[in-house]
């Protein structure tokens, strides 16, 4: 994109020449070219857009055409959401942040849902008012589909898990997901004993169309399908007037029930096509592979669901079938006493506990809690002892090797034939990788705020200092581009360690790379030391400042000159010490640069510290101390 920018004329667009540009929006655009995060400069009232490479494939077909024209152009289709967002950065100043919203797409000639999390920061022009917008996106919407989808599966786990009549059951999980989906009608049939019809047991529609409840030969609304069927392929159809798709006959059967797309997911188990959920619409509709494994996911619920409870009528009769279905379940299952002695566990609740069965059965359910998790625990079994039902609630349980699993748990009390509870069992799942996927997520978009913000803080400080009028303009060019190669340095160098920090040997390693042979001029020695981002930054800034001084004017300015750079740490305290020699003699200057002061002032204290600057006659000498505590830290 650096390059398309580069090339294309500006010169017949409000932004004009791009020798013209204001150095505020060279500098934004250039942060934003080098970010791996989709990143657009939005720049003037009407928004020019310039974007970097991630944000490319965000454009779909409006790329490369998108380059330059207004955002209300470039992004026509959701504009209408955008513009007070936009004139709320631009016009108020003010930075804005969302997470997870909602933004309906028309893109690539097919209309959408999707989900982002994005920045809008305003961007100072040369005379400090507002010229522009920084913008960073991120495609949530998988990630918020597939929550959605989990959320949803959670619910209907939880209905069938509270139990009810199974016909009142399946119609409430239809209703669910047809309005999930938002689809004219949904269904669950299963299959006879011979694969030759299927029972629509239960329909649910929205009103507008016909419930299709009954019996039917395997086939009737798709012949064609039925292999794929059997070996557990879905049938999509996105509009039942497609050519080639269905037949004459089918097509009008198709007709009669109000069907112009169909999603139809079948269930085979053991070879066997036993099942089949489906939605249909009315009205045309592309399918997306989250629609497909929804249905899937609720299909195998519902079956399991079905068979689970035509075992539990059995199992009254055998407890050997209880037991194997107990064994084989994929829940975290655990029964107890009304003391709450764990009296039994399936294999899975003995696994994610890291324990055989033998040593979980006959202990307490405080042995595997905290305190305040055992009276969690017990506060539930008193609400069901008084109240009845089931409880739900979250819970920490401890592992074998130390480690802790967060478990969402519904229980309910066990009874004997008099009514009187004897017990309780609960049915558990682990959503430890959720939780902390959701925590990372919401701790990388705050850190991705704060970071650039800081990084937007220290351009505007070198290009007040670069420009401040009292050098030539062309050398001042040459200086804030180097500063912000330098700046650049450190920031790919941070995001090689996932910003973390770095190293003082890569930072010395990185901060003098743009020199003639630095590793045979520049002696550097000193133990491993790691500095946080914020030092890092800092530091590579000044050892950028001390070589480039000592390249023009100093040590470095002669054939036979040298650099010593040491450092060493003593309890909390880090040294450090640029010195040269061999280079012209030295005279101390009449005035502080940029340079300078960056390293007497800013440099200290960033690092909780402090720096001098000693021209001596044989060399300049500069001495950093600092704590090594802050210099470490991450934030």
């Amino acid at each position: 994109m650096g390059a398309r920018i580069r090339d294309l004329d500006w010169a017949e667009t409000p932004l004009g020449p791009i020798h013209d540009w204001p150095q505020s929006l060279r500098s934004a655009l250039s942060i934003g070219l080098r970010s791996g995060t989709p990143t657009a400069v939005c720049w003037g009232a009407d928004f020019r857009f310039l974007y970097n490479d991630a944000w490319a494939p965000l454009l779909g077909d409006r790329h490369p055409w998108a380059l330059g024209r207004p955002v209300s152009e470039v992004m026509a289709d959701i504009w209408p959401m955008l513009e007070d967002q936009f004139q709320t950065a631009y016009e108020e100043a003010q930075a804005v942040n969302l997470v997870d919203t909602l933004l309906p797409r028309n893109l690539n000639g097919r209309s959408y849902d999707s989900w982002w999390s994005y920045s809008l920061l305003p961007v100072a022009g040369e005379d400090g008012t507002i010229a522009g917008v920084l913008g960073q996106a991120r495609d949530r919407t998988g990630s918020v589909l597939r929550a959605r989808r989990d959320h949803l599966l959670l619910e209907i786990a939880e209905k069938l898990r509270g139990g009810g009549a199974p016909d009142d059951l399946m119609c409430e999980i239809l209703a669910l997901v047809g309005e999930h989906l938002g689809v004219s009608r949904t269904g669950f049939g299963e299959t006879d004993a011979g694969g030759e019809t299927f029972t629509i047991q239960q329909c649910w529609t929205d009103g507008s169309v016909a419930d299709i409840s009954g019996r039917y030969p395997v086939g009737h609304w798709n012949r064609a399908a039925v292999p794929g069927m059997l070996a557990g392929q879905p049938i999509m159809i996105a509009d039942g007037e497609e050519p080639g798709l269905l037949s004459d006959e089918l097509r009008e059967r198709w007709r009669s029930i109000g069907c112009r797309a169909a999603l139809v997911v079948p269930l085979v188990f053991d070879g066997h096509y036993s099942a089949v959920i489906f939605a249909h619409d009315k009205h045309p509709r592309e399918w997306s592979e989250e629609d497909r494994a929804l249905l899937a996911a609720v299909s195998d619920r519902l079956w399991q669901y079905l068979s689970r409870t035509r075992a539990e009528a059995a199992l009254r009769r055998s407890e050997e079938r209880y037991r194997r279905i107990f064994e084989q379940a994929n829940d975290l299952i655990i029964t107890a006493d009304l003391d709450q002695v764990i009296t039994d566990c399936n294999p899975a609740a003995a696994a994610a506990i890291e324990r055989e069965r033998g040593e979980i059965i006959g202990r307490s359910i405080r042995d595997f809690v905290s305190p305040e998790g055992f009276e969690q625990t017990s506060k539930m079994l008193r609400q069901k002892v008084e109240k009845g039902g089931t409880t739900r609630h979250s819970l920490d349980v401890y592992t074998r090797s130390g480690g802790t699993r967060h478990w969402e748990i519904n229980s309910a009390l066990t009874v004997d034939p008099s009514g009187k509870p004897i017990g309780l069992h609960a049915i558990g799942r682990d959503v430890t990788e959720r939780r902390r996927a959701e925590e990372r997520q919401q701790i990388l978009v705050n850190e991705l705020n704060h970071r650039v913000k800081n990084t937007l803080a220290v351009v505007q400080g070198i290009a007040l200092q670069s420009f401040s009028g009292r050098t030539d303009p062309a050398q001042a060019r040459e200086a804030f581009q180097q500063r912000l190669a330098a700046l650049a340095t450190a920031h790919d160098l941070l995001t090689r360690e996932s910003w973390e920090g770095a190293t003082l040997a890569e930072l010395v390693e990185h901060a003098v790379g743009h020199l003639d042979r630095p590793e045979t001029r520049i002696h550097a020695d000193g133990p491993a030391v790691t500095l946080g981002p914020k030092a890092a930054v800092s530091l590579i800034m000044a050892l950028h400042e001390l070589a480039t001084n000592a390249a023009k004017y100093g040590a470095l300015s002669t054939p036979a000159g040298r650099v010593s750079l040491r450092w060493a740490v003593e309890g909390d305290e880090l040294t450090l010490e640029w010195r040269e020699q061999g280079g012209p003699p030295v005279e101390a200057p009449t005035r502080r640069g940029f340079g300078l002061k960056m390293i007497e002032r800013v440099l200290a204290a960033d690092l909780a510290g402090g720096a001098t600057v000693e021209f001596e006659r044989e060399g300049l000498v500069c001495r950093i101390q600092a704590s090594l505590t802050e210099a470490c830290a991450k934030a």
